[in-house]
């Protein structure tokens, strides 16, 4: 009885190892496919990287496909005079038109610029870096601040159009937004060399709302130069600055040995801003609407080294449900050390007409001469061809008899803070360069800011 009990269990003992074998077994198995497939996806990347490019090309086909349906179709609910588009797409852009490069992370909706140079190679004129997120737009309403690239619920999307590229932004209940990247050249006979840039705002809420609208531009040219922008005299930028009116500057430069890159926020169809601010970069990426310019700083700070950039903001505007309101700059590019000729096109005479009635107000033969040359609008003294300048007259002139007379003529744009930055930059753009020294101009600006310092003691 016990041998046949001795027995019994044995077998009990062998037949649970048998199925504990048999249900162990095929784990090293997966465990080996596993290993196989693992290998097999590490040495085909680049199969799977086209097989990801053709899925995402089939989701594309899908998302348009049902934009035209939803809300990505602007065709029928917007006016004439905004820019939308029927077929949108969530693939990246890159576009090449004449000398500019236009690239958009079309997800995000960021993008970046960059101008050919001849061999037709691409030179950045704006950041690349970080997925372009630094060159964002910003749209403001009366609840809320949204960058229109990182902002979780905005929606984005880009595709080419024929002179261009085109980014929308859509927040839902809110506004629809397109930026338009409109390529042509400046002059005739040559590529295209600038950019026109419309954004487009549309109130798709259903009370009337305030919208304002604001640009962020990383420039990079400058970082590799003496200095980071230069004003439309040549003057070197040297701190940061904000400018509340662009009477005194035509336009801003960013430029290298390599490159070189214009701004216009004023003349022919511009938009004028509120405000221009050329500083870092960490100064512009802040949360309030305006930046914090009061420092005056210079542009590499412990923070942030060598960092700067463009922002621009424009005035708000109050949109009643489905209305619309556009805003306009330009943007000129050259990819060698000849600088961008954009200028040529926004000061043609088809965009600079002057009526007969300003001429007339200056008389013949007399020479107006202004606190900054260039500057149009501040007479500081007449000068007529019968009685020709001598420099031992000026020399000979009294400060105090100066500094009455334009106190006599000051006027509130005198006093801003950007006007008298400008009379700073042109004094010591003057003393540093000694070969051409005007010291009958120095004077004048010397005795220019001594009496707008003297007018602000009072």
């Amino acid at each position: 009885m016990k041998k046949i009990i001795y027995s019994a269990a044995i077998v009990f003992m062998l037949a649970a190892a048998v199925s504990c074998k048999s249900t162990k077994t095929p784990a090293p198995a997966e465990n080996e496919e596993a290993a196989v497939v693992d290998e097999t996806l590490t040495d085909a990347e680049a199969a799977d990287e086209l097989e990801a490019a053709e899925d995402d090309a089939e989701e594309t086909e899908k998302e348009d496909t049902q934009s035209a349906k939803d809300t990505y179709d602007l065709s029928s609910a917007t006016p004439k005079d905004f820019t939308g588009w029927i077929k949108s797409s969530r693939k990246n852009v890159k576009e090449s038109i004449g000398n500019i490069q236009i690239k958009i992370k079309s997800k995000i909706g960021s993008y970046t610029i960059s101008a050919l140079n001849e061999d037709g190679k691409p030179v950045s004129v704006l950041s690349k870096a970080n997925e372009y997120v630094t060159n964002a737009f910003y749209l403001k309403t009366s609840k809320k601040i949204y960058n229109l690239v990182t902002d979780g619920n905005v929606h984005s999307a880009a595709r080419r159009t024929s002179d261009g590229s085109l980014i929308m932004y859509e927040i839902p209940s809110v506004a629809q937004m397109t930026v338009n990247f409109s390529c042509f050249a400046s002059e005739k006979d040559k590529d295209a060399d600038m950019i026109k840039v419309t954004a487009s705002i549309k109130n798709v809420g259903t009370r009337t709302d305030e919208f304002a609208f604001k640009a962020v531009m990383d420039t990079v040219l400058g970082e590799a130069a003496a200095y980071h922008f230069y004003t439309f005299e040549d003057i070197p930028v040297k701190n940061e600055v904000l400018y509340r009116t662009l009477q005194n500057q035509k336009w801003f430069v960013s430029k290298n040995q390599n490159a070189s890159m214009q701004f216009f926020f004023s003349g022919a169809d511009c938009t004028e801003p509120l405000l221009v601010a050329l500083a870092n970069y960490s100064t512009l990426e802040r949360k309030t609407w305006e930046p914090d310019m009061l420092s005056y700083r210079v542009f590499d700070t412990v923070l942030s080294y060598n960092n700067s950039a463009v922002c621009a903001v424009w005035k708000p505007v109050k949109l009643a449900p489905s209305e619309s309101e556009k805003f306009i700059f330009y943007i000129a590019l050259s990819g060698t050390a000849v600088p961008a000729t954009g200028d040529k096109f926004i000061y043609s005479k088809e965009n600079t007409e002057t009526p007969e009635e300003e001429e007339k107000l200056i008389p013949q033969g007399v020479e107006v001469i202004t606190g900054v040359p260039g500057v149009e609008g501040t007479p500081v003294t007449e000068i007529t061809e019968k009685d020709p300048f001598v420099p031992s007259q000026t020399e000979k002139m009294s400060e105090d008899s100066g500094v009455d007379f334009y106190i006599k003529n000051m006027t509130k744009e005198h006093l801003t803070t950007e006007y008298i930055q400008s009379l700073l930059d042109r004094i010591a753009a003057l003393e540093e360069d000694s070969s051409s020294l005007n010291k009958q101009e120095l004077l004048q600006l010397n005795a220019e800011l001594d009496a707008i310092l003297t007018y602000l003691r009072q």
